[in-house]
């Protein structure tokens, strides 16, 4: 049904997709409600074949990828995507095929989230998660350290950040991967990583100081501010990421500047992950004027702008390319993934954007395009020092509701400290059960609970709001 809509608005899409494939489009629409089960598996295999320079076949179309990769001078940084996990059965299979893909002797760099291999975290329970997800991890680390494989520990909400920090820290310092140099990624959208990024360097710096490897820090801007701004909406919180991009820039260029310093790059590297040439730049003679070249890597994505990669390639030397890799039944995935990056990359104040809207925009215009860019830059450079690094995600607040007023109480977000301190201790009270409360103790028990509470539901929701 939807190919067949899609067919309909086929002359839209001239803009992009060539005579071929308009028509291939406009045949397979038509066909599609008649004969579904031999035109859909078609369309997508096509889809496959159009995003293929953006997303890898995790099949046997690696391996021709990292090849063509390594010849043009690339290093790709593998990132195996799948669905959201939810059970431990899902979990340990998307862990088993992550080591696979580490394990490969032309796989030299890959990405893990926390959360693709491990399900049910408990943000309340740091603690027992950090002691989950290190069991968990802990034999990939010993896999790519036997095999070679740099081991980048991404992150991906910020609900995320103090577990995937307190990980990286105990995973680190297994005396099977002293030796061997891995990664972690900060978000600069996020206040809070400031003072992540001195942590890190301190552990960095104890490793080092016990013979271990270098550590590194992958600097991004950060990639779901949508779905952050969702979360706290539903849960009547301050968003966790800066509220406009030109705090986000200036912070990354504040990131940038703290993490290229000599008295830190003796103990960790630095990726600058940017598609922005000004804030690539900035880095790159940063590290030049500073005498740790070496120390840097520029990082941009696969597929995105590359003739822009090419450019900055012949510049710095070597340029990582991210690259998401996704096996043919997790194929949907890679769908959202393109549309968050295009949705990104889209966006008015994104320099790409800017980049590509050149050829209807005045050069001389310092508002639009690449003029407006530049001034964002020097704006971020001269903001670098002022912008605000305190967490925006803070314990709850009493607030003070007039009478008559009705206003729903937030949420407490077990993100901030503070939340989760305040839970353990009553969890830790020896707290008096009050008259008439039932102890449960077994599943049949919470059953029945939920039972009564669902037998309940219709009188209690035909109360009117004042008898409540």
């Amino acid at each position: 049904a939807e190919l067949a809509a899609l067919g309909d608005r086929a002359a839209d899409a001239s803009a992009f997709l060539g005579a071929a494939d308009r028509v291939l489009l406009g045949v397979g629409a038509k066909v599609a409600p008649l004969l579904p089960s031999a035109v859909v598996p078609a369309a997508r295999i096509r889809l496959r074949q159009l995003v293929g320079h953006l997303v890898a076949d995790a099949g046997p179309g690696l391996a021709p990828h990292i090849a063509r990769a390594k010849r043009d001078g690339f290093r790709l940084n593998l990132n195996l995507l799948g669905e959201a996990v939810l059970g431990e059965d899902e979990a340990n299979r998307r862990l088993q095929r992550v080591c696979e893909l580490v394990a490969r002797p032309d796989v030299d760099y890959v990405s893990v989230k926390v959360s693709a291999v491990a399900s049910q975290l408990s943000t309340w329970d740091t603690e027992g998660s950090v002691r989950r997800v290190v069991d968990r991890l802990r034999p990939l680390y010993r896999v790519a350290a036997e095999s070679g494989t740099f081991l980048n520990l991404d992150m991906e909400e910020y609900r995320d950040l103090a577990l995937t920090v307190r990980v990286f820290d105990e995973l680190v310092n297994d005396r099977a991967v002293r030796g061997h140099e891995l990664g972690i990624v900060l978000q600069a959208y996020l206040p809070d990583t400031s003072a992540a990024l001195e942590e890190i360097t301190a552990i960095a710096r104890r490793r080092v100081e016990a013979g271990g490897a270098r550590l590194k820090v992958r600097l991004v801007k950060g990639a779901n501010l949508a779905m952050e701004q969702v979360e706290a909406e539903l849960h009547g919180w301050e968003q966790a990421p800066y509220a406009g991009k030109p705090d986000v820039d200036a912070h990354y260029v504040r990131l940038v500047e703290r993490a290229l310093d000599p008295a830190r790059t003796d103990a960790l590297r630095v990726g600058v992950a940017s598609h922005n040439l000004f804030h690539v730049a900035y880095a790159h003679l940063l590290a030049g004027q500073r005498g740790v070249t070496e120390a840097l890597d520029v990082e941009m994505l696969q597929g995105m702008a590359p003739a822009q990669a090419r450019a900055v390639q012949r510049d710095v030397g070597q340029v990582l390319l991210y690259t998401p890799v996704v096996a043919q039944q997790d194929f949907d995935v890679a769908i959202s993934y393109l549309v968050r990056r295009l949705e990104e990359n889209s966006a008015h104040q994104n320099f790409l954007h800017a980049l590509f809207a050149e050829g209807d925009v005045d050069l001389g215009d310092t508002t639009r395009g690449v003029g407006g860019q530049e001034q964002a830059f020097l704006a971020s450079v001269r903001d670098a020092a002022t912008v605000p690094t305190t967490p925006r995600r803070l314990p709850r607040a009493d607030t003070t509701v007039r009478p008559g007023e009705f206003r729903n109480a937030a949420d407490t977000d077990p993100a901030v400290p503070a939340s989760r301190e305040w839970a353990a201790a009553l969890v830790a009270a020896d707290v008096e059960p009050p008259a008439g409360a039932v102890e449960v103790t077994d599943v049949a028990e919470v059953d029945a609970v939920v039972a009564r509470a669902v037998a309940a539901a219709p009188a209690w929701s035909a109360r009117p709001p004042a008898e409540r």
